[in-house]
């Protein structure tokens, strides 16, 4: 069930014994938490409300705390918080865990305690008989990364209920300034609408004003600069990064990156795959993949340019590594040949 739905349920009353909250979205899992707690009064929480981290405490000690129960209350909630041991990278913890124990307690769990594992991984690792076991006793939650479209729908309901609109313009900044991230999204609006407090609208130029651009999206920003051959434009992007003391090879590194998705893309896009099918593949935001797509087709990349431009930017990552020339002058350089 999505986070809305257990809000529903869990304030009509109906309570399961055991819960996983399964996603990476981090806004989702904070949401499903508020959930959790208004099970249990505020004055009782002290007592009845516990939370426990796998990747440096004993599952052992989430057991017996689930185990308790309650204080003064007619609930218990227990957290259990990035069960590590539920994925494929169990093997990196330091921290042995009671896997029989957790086993036991699925077949008969306490009935005055809720148990909720708060897993932020895409995935688990299904071939666990403790994974198999949990998902079969546990209530679902999905907190997957929204998609772009509930992102739109979330980001809407949020303003309306506090009688504020954006402008068209200026959801399409913030989406891009935050990769279509709700989490941060949902981070930055706070600051949003505090500014936009006397006219109640959000616009382009307050999104541009309080939402600052991360390492990725200015370097997003050059890229879209390179490929419409704004060389001065680009240049002036490129200094002000070097002057923020950005290291060169890892401006490169990402400008490499963003040429090879588009090259992925591209190549994708031509044997007729779809824009949700190319980001499945290319294990990419499906924000970024639009993004990609709306570019290759307002620019009319040719494939021979984006691998010019791909290899022009190899050569770069080469002489940054094996001379003392000036990053800026070979940027330039790069500029230069990419635009002829």
């Amino acid at each position: 069930m999505k986070v809305s739905e257990l809000e529903k349920k869990l304030a009509q009353g109906e309570c399961a014994p055991v819960y996983l909250v399964l996603g990476a979205e981090e806004y989702s899992i904070n949401q499903a938490k508020e959930a959790f707690l208004k099970l249990v009064p505020k004055e009782e929480r002290e007592f009845n409300v516990g939370a426990y981290d796998m990747e440096t405490t004993p599952l052992v000690e989430a057991l017996n705390d689930a185990l308790e129960i309650p204080f003064f209350g007619d609930k218990r909630l227990v957290f259990v918080k990035r069960p590590l041991f539920l994925t494929a990278e169990s093997k990196k913890s330091k921290v042995e865990h009671d896997i029989d124990g957790l086993m036991n307690y699925l077949d008969n769990p306490e009935p005055t305690t809720v148990l909720v594992f708060l897993a932020p991984y895409v995935k688990l690792d299904e071939r666990k008989k403790v994974t198999k076991k949990l998902k079969k006793a546990a209530v679902l939650v999905d907190a997957a990364p929204a998609s772009e479209g509930e992102i739109r729908q979330k980001l809407k309901e949020e303003l309306q209920a506090e009688g504020y609109t954006i402008t068209a313009e200026a959801l399409e900044e913030l989406l891009v300034r935050t990769d279509a991230n709700l989490t941060r999204i949902m981070a930055e609006l706070p600051k949003l609408t505090l500014l936009a407090m006397e006219t109640r609208e959000i616009t382009v130029a307050q999104v541009e004003r309080m939402v600052t651009r991360s390492l990725e999206q200015n370097v997003f920003k050059l890229v879209d600069l390179v490929l419409a051959k704004k060389v001065q434009a680009a240049l002036g992007l490129y200094h002000d990064l070097l002057e923020q003391k950005e290291e060169p090879l890892k401006l490169n590194a990402i400008l490499l990156g963003q040429f090879r998705l588009l090259i992925q893309i591209q190549v994708l896009a031509a044997k007729g795959y779809a824009q949700g099918n190319i980001a499945q593949v290319l294990k990419a935001h499906p924000y970024r993949v639009k993004i990609a797509l709306r570019n290759i087709r307002q620019y009319r990349f040719a494939l021979k340019d984006l691998a010019s431009a791909y290899l022009g930017l190899v050569a770069v990552e080469k002489k940054l590594k094996s001379t003392q020339q000036e990053a800026e002058l070979l940027f330039q350089l790069f500029m230069l040949e990419y635009v002829k």
